[in-house]
């Protein structure tokens, strides 16, 4: 009995460690991770995917990334052009906003050398303008995630 419980409770434990989410208002925010860096790069993208489940569009003002000096939050638009991403992104009812290598993504700059997959996580705050801030943590993921 005793194994079957233990063998319940890893498995549980790794289900959660995938889910790795967090609820704020009506925002369910899934998997924040920070892309391990290409070698002799300080900066890299963190990604994360938030989705309003409330009657109202929400907005995402940005993030505060405790391992990087500086985080901005970028368009794809203004990577290959000299564009100022917005200051909020509108999150409408029902919508996800998919912060994940392609349309946006969260440039970290300034951080450690040496970030390593799997070695823990780092704390960091979101910023909504009807929801506030939460606080959450971001775990190092693999490029090829």
């Amino acid at each position: 009995m005793r194994t079957a419980l233990s063998i319940a409770l890893m498995l549980f434990g790794a289900c959660a460690a995938q889910a790795h989410s967090y609820l704020i208002g009506n925002l369910e925010i899934v998997h924040p991770a920070i892309m391990v860096p290409q070698a002799n790069s300080d900066c890299t993208c963190a990604h994360v995917t938030i989705t309003n489940h409330g009657p109202k569009t929400e907005y995402f003002l940005g993030a505060d990334v405790a391992i990087a000096r500086n985080t901005r939050l970028l368009h794809a638009a203004s990577r290959d052009h000299d564009i100022s991403a917005p200051l909020a992104v509108a999150i409408a009812p029902g919508a996800t906003l998919d912060l994940h290598r392609h349309e946006w993504c969260l440039l970290l700059s300034n951080i450690p050398k040496g970030l390593e997959a799997d070695i823990g996580t780092y704390p960091a705050r979101l910023m909504f303008r009807h929801a506030g801030t939460i606080d959450i943590e971001f775990m190092v993921d693999a490029p090829h995630h």
